[in-house]
């Protein structure tokens, strides 16, 4: 198990080789490539906040879910609301 300290931040890229491989809860969350992608994990109280951030716009949006909840599937569902929310800014 890898340990992440309070409010650490993770570098993700999309890699495009991945949008028909990648497939999780979130459906196919590597179609459409964006680039870097910057995750920031932090918990508080009994929930976990996961900030995606666009490394190329700078715009983010954040996901609340249970501390118990599996990080790839909260990274799944904030890097899907990232998606939704910059398709709908353009």
């Amino acid at each position: 198990m890898l340990f992440q300290p309070y409010g650490a931040r993770w570098n993700f890229t999309v890699p495009p080789d991945h949008r028909k491989t990648a497939r999780g809860a979130a459906g196919n969350w590597g179609e459409g490539d964006l680039g870097e992608v910057y995750f920031e994990f932090r918990p508080i109280g009994n929930y976990m906040r996961v900030n995606a951030i666009h490394a190329a716009t700078g715009f983010e949006t954040f996901v609340l879910g249970p501390l118990t909840a599996n990080r790839s599937d909260l990274q799944m569902l904030a890097l899907r609301k990232l998606k939704t929310s910059l398709a709908s800014r353009s």
